[in-house]
């Protein structure tokens, strides 16, 4: 079980990082993050697979920030931190698959979404393109009617170019309208109409 003295060290790592963020240093709110991770992972009961039943015996204290909201913090400010150190895309990745791995039968099916869509998304940022095709296969294995895999991956590619050439549109565009034939919540696939529109223009 997560010893109470264990419990309070990640709890306070955490609050630790949004303060950094508070202070708009993200480097050192990724740090207190990654640190209260580690210990998280490396602590958890081995029986616990799914981090929803986690959350539920060990992060119900009031004054405790709650942890499913958490990770989704920590992929986000990694991704925030990683526009001045690059090796914050790196750490996202790998908290990534490291979340997924510890926790593999976790119930929050958003966050799980959450996770395996910025998988995709760094990866291509960073140009790990086999990685990040193999990152689109799982999340289609997984959940096959949403548009948001499709997106992430298109949305990449264009993103990490500072000035897209028009076969960078191109490529994007295909990857777009690989999405059109899903039954996904009608407002997301406007927003892929949205994404395609604008896209066409710049072919």
């Amino acid at each position: 079980m997560l010893k109470q003295t264990t419990l309070k060290k990640i709890n306070n790592w955490i609050t630790e990082g949004f303060e950094k963020r508070n202070e708009e240093d993200s480097k050192a709110c990724c740090d207190y993050f990654i640190k209260a991770w580690e210990a998280l992972h490396e602590n958890a009961p081995e029986s616990y697979q799914d981090f929803t039943l986690l959350i539920e015996k060990y992060n119900q204290g009031a004054e405790d920030y709650d942890w499913g909201g958490w990770i989704w913090e920590v992929g986000e400010e990694l991704g925030v931190a990683g526009k001045a150190h690059p090796e914050c895309m790196e750490h996202r990745i790998e908290f990534i698959e490291s979340f997924k791995a510890r926790f593999p039968e976790t119930s929050d099916e958003e966050l799980m979404e959450y996770l395996q869509r910025t998988l995709i998304k760094t990866n291509f940022l960073i140009g790990k393109d086999e990685a990040g095709e193999q990152a689109v296969k799982d999340f289609y294995e997984k959940i096959d009617y949403s548009v948001w895999g499709y997106i992430e991956w298109a949305d990449a590619l264009i993103k990490r170019e500072e000035k897209p050439v028009k076969a960078v549109y191109e490529n994007a565009l295909a990857i777009y309208k690989k999405g059109l034939g899903l039954d996904d919540d009608p407002e997301f696939l406007d927003t892929l109409k949205a994404r395609i529109k604008k896209a066409e223009k710049m072919v």
